[in-house]
């Protein structure tokens, strides 16, 4: 127990603590230069730069894709992953192993770098990309990319109730080949640290509202940071509650906290081919690549 203590309390202070206090002095006050500019509003940007300022549950539809765009077809398969602001040096190199063998990737705590635009458009990947703050000249957030472009597009930020730095989440609707339905992909970083598991059950009500309004398949997945179990069975339960599985791993090696995984993929009108959980040092998260065909 004192090891895992020690070990949040570690993660608690560098991935947090230190950054703010860094931000602190850079900023000299100045909130514009973290938050966007319009703090009540969101701002998700995708590959052409096209903003858009939708809220979830509310779905604003993205620029109409031409009519012979590429559209999903079954099977295909998901990675998800926290990439830890790609810190670690092999980040780019595993990101490429593991995405040549994904259509569909969520993204947490991601830099919004030019090597990440430079992978993006190398291998002809789609992405959104939701806007968190912005530190020392990039934005931070949570990245969703795809082969296909998507139809509509909704998200979210949270703020932390301790410290400054908000969680954001991403929503897309994705055409379906042969199909007049869409596949939903949420994609979300749960806030962390908690007195209790509210304001994670507050973060996860729009994703809730908006499930409730889509027919068709839907993937939930992320860092949803349930390392308590009250945050996991708040999750759970929320999501059970809605029809959803759970992504289960022969060889489970997921990040975990007291013994609790962080990282999760939820599904609904989809069956799994093959799951992995995936060791690395390419960041402080182990990635999950799910392979799903239509339920």
């Amino acid at each position: 127990m004192k090891s895992n203590i020690t070990f949040l309390v570690s993660i608690i202070f560098s991935r947090f603590c230190l950054p703010i206090f860094m931000l602190i002095f850079s900023t000299q006050g100045n909130a514009g230069s973290f938050f966007p500019e319009s703090p009540a509003q969101l701002t998700v940007f995708d590959n052409n730069q096209q903003l858009y300022h939708s809220t979830c549950p509310e779905l604003s539809r993205v620029r109409q894709p031409a009519d012979n765009a590429a559209k999903l077809s079954f099977p295909f398969t998901l990675l998800n992953w926290n990439i830890y602001k790609q810190q670690n040096k092999n980040w780019r190199a595993k990101l490429l192993e593991w995405s040549a063998k994904a259509d569909l990737l969520t993204l947490q705590e991601v830099k919004y770098s030019q090597p990440l635009k430079n992978f993006s458009l190398n291998n002809q990947f789609f992405y959104l990309h939701n806007y968190a703050f912005k530190y020392a000249g990039f934005i931070y957030g949570v990245n969703t990319l795809s082969k296909f472009p998507a139809m509509q597009v909704c998200a979210t930020r949270y703020s932390e109730p301790w410290i400054i730095v908000p969680k954001t989440g991403l929503a897309a609707a994705y055409p379906l080949q042969n199909s007049s339905q869409t596949l939903l992909v949420i994609n979300l970083h749960g806030v962390n640290f908690t007195f209790t598991s509210q304001p994670l059950k507050n973060q996860l009500q729009p994703y809730l509202s908006l499930i409730k309004q889509h027919n068709g398949p839907i993937l939930f997945s992320g860092d949803f940071n349930t390392w308590t179990d009250a945050r996991l069975e708040s999750v759970e339960l929320a999501l059970i509650k809605s029809g959803f599985k759970e992504t289960l791993f022969k060889k489970d090696l997921r990040i975990s906290v007291f013994g609790l995984p962080l990282d999760h993929v939820y599904y609904r009108g989809l069956k799994i081919i093959d799951s992995q959980s995936i060791a690395t040092n390419a960041s402080d998260h182990s990635p999950q690549l799910v392979t799903f065909d239509i339920e």
